[in-house]
């Protein structure tokens, strides 16, 4: 199993630095091939987004079109990329026009973007592309007695119209999955999103 890895911008530099190195040694561990996109820019947070769509959505086109480059789907560990990704690939495929106007800006620098690429967060690779069983073999020391409350972040769970809930209803709750994959209870609390 082998993705085209964008950690985020601000995830191993600034925000928690510690996640791109914990993620790199699960996905080591299991055999998760990762494919660094290090030309890749910033996905604009959603900020981008609400001052220039187009902008925002070029810039991603252009990530999306590394992957495709390298014959891989994207995967990201950030909850905010994985969002702002959603929501550009949903609006570059259901909308042919625009994603040919945004191919147009992508041709000056010899890119292209079919408009198919899948984009997953490691959440999503591990539950639903590795399996919880497959998981639960690989665990060395068992959180057995934890109780964990799971978060979320902003983007893992809405707008669920972009994250693909129709096809993976299990994305709902596949945070408390792993958890409960790894031995530990999850428990719910308001705050997980």
């Amino acid at each position: 199993m082998k993705f085209a890895y964008w950690p985020g911008c601000s995830v191993p530099r600034q925000g928690t630095p510690e996640l791109r190195i914990t993620a790199a040694a699960v996905c080591d561990k299991l055999g998760i091939e990762l494919e660094d996109l290090s030309l890749a820019p910033c996905t604009g947070s959603g900020i981008l987004q609400a001052r220039d769509l187009v902008y925002a959505d070029t810039l991603n086109a252009s990530t999306f079109a590394m992957a495709e480059d390298m014959g891989l789907s994207l995967m990201t560990i950030c909850s905010t990329c994985q969002g702002v990704f959603s929501q550009a690939r949903k609006r570059l495929k259901d909308k042919p026009d625009y994603l040919a106007q945004i191919n147009e800006t992508l041709a000056e620098q010899g890119m292209k973007y079919s408009g198919n690429l899948e984009v997953k967060h490691l959440l999503w690779v591990l539950v639903e592309d590795y399996g919880l069983a497959e998981v639960k073999k690989a665990v060395a020391r068992s959180l057995t007695g934890l109780r964990v409350a799971p978060f979320y972040g902003c983007y893992l769970l809405r707008p669920s119209v972009a994250l693909g809930f129709d096809e993976h209803p299990e994305r709902r709750t596949c945070l408390e999955s792993l958890i409960e994959a790894l031995g530990a209870e999850a428990v719910d609390f308001r705050g997980k999103t």
